[in-house]
């Protein structure tokens, strides 16, 4: 989308990463966090609920009307990288490409990022999830963090103010909007970067890369791993409608033909109930829901 964009009526179907779900009442780029706050207050100002959408991973949209305002980050996409002594900071906004943001620390020699081989999206929604891998995450990294709350307020969150719990928001009460963060980084061996990179690349080789999916559906339960649990259940023969259990890993579901969101919703459901009924294990959403389900 253009900076500063506002589209009404607009299909979020093409806009994440399972290809599936209804329109909005508007999709809005804002530019810079001050665009952000003036959107966020006009639409508590008229009753409009609001959602934000990142790289659309991790995300399930409801089919339909979605009646609801949607503020994109995609036109949050600086990235300012400061030399200070032997580490380096990187401000990034919330629109930068989780990808990208990988292959700056690759080319400037940053240490501290290969857990992000693999993870879709942006940077503000792997911040807003704490997205991570065997355990390495970005708690350790991130100086401050600016967001905008559901009030429309601007505030920069400190190290200190942050508690990063595993694939949870850092926040108590979590704000609507991340606008960019810093990181402090440190200098590595390009061999040593790369290796890691392939050790985190072959951690995902199991991942069904390449099909409609919207990552991990379930968080790991203590101890465990869900994609196993849901396996040993038999999970990977389930289907509903164009939605399928991936054959590679059980904690991916597919739209492998036109899956509706419902038929996504429903497959999630069985999953839970099937790990419930065989384990007592009630497995937790790690993706987010637009809408009612």
């Amino acid at each position: 989308m253009e900076k500063g964009a506002l589209i009404t009526n607009c299909s979020l179907k093409e806009l994440n990463t399972w290809q599936c779900g209804g329109r909005c009442l508007w999709l809005a780029a804002p530019a810079s966090a001050s665009e952000a706050v003036s959107l966020i207050e006009e639409a508590r100002g008229s009753s409009t609920r609001l959602y934000t959408l990142g790289g659309g991973s991790n995300i399930l949209v409801q089919d339909g009307l979605l009646n609801a305002g949607v503020i994109s980050s995609a036109a949050l996409d600086s990235l300012d990288i400061r030399e200070d002594g032997g580490a380096v900071s990187v401000e990034a906004g919330a629109g930068v490409q989780v990808r990208k943001m990988l292959a700056l620390a690759l080319e400037r020699g940053l240490g501290g990022l290969a857990f992000l081989t693999g993870i879709p999206g942006t940077i503000g929604g792997a911040l807003y999830g704490n997205a991570g891998a065997a355990g390495e995450s970005f708690a350790p990294l991130v100086e401050w963090i600016e967001t905008v709350s559901h009030a429309g307020e601007l505030r920069r969150w400190q190290r200190g103010d942050l508690s990063w719990q595993y694939r949870e928001s850092p926040w108590r009460e979590p704000p609507l909007l991340i606008t960019k963060a810093l990181f402090r980084l440190f200098y590595e061996q390009k061999d040593n970067i790369i290796k890691n990179i392939r050790h985190f690349a072959e951690l995902k080789k199991g991942q069904p890369i390449g099909a409609k999916t919207a990552g991990c559906v379930f968080k790991n339960p203590p101890g465990e791993a869900a994609g196993r649990l849901l396996e040993q259940c038999g999970c990977k023969e389930l289907s509903v409608g164009g939605a399928r259990v991936s054959q590679r890993h059980a904690n991916f579901i597919e739209n492998h033909g036109c899956a509706r969101a419902e038929d996504i919703y429903n497959l999630t459901r069985m999953c839970q109930k099937r790990v419930y009924e065989e384990f007592g294990i009630k497995l937790a959403y790690e993706i987010k829901f637009f809408g009612a389900f």
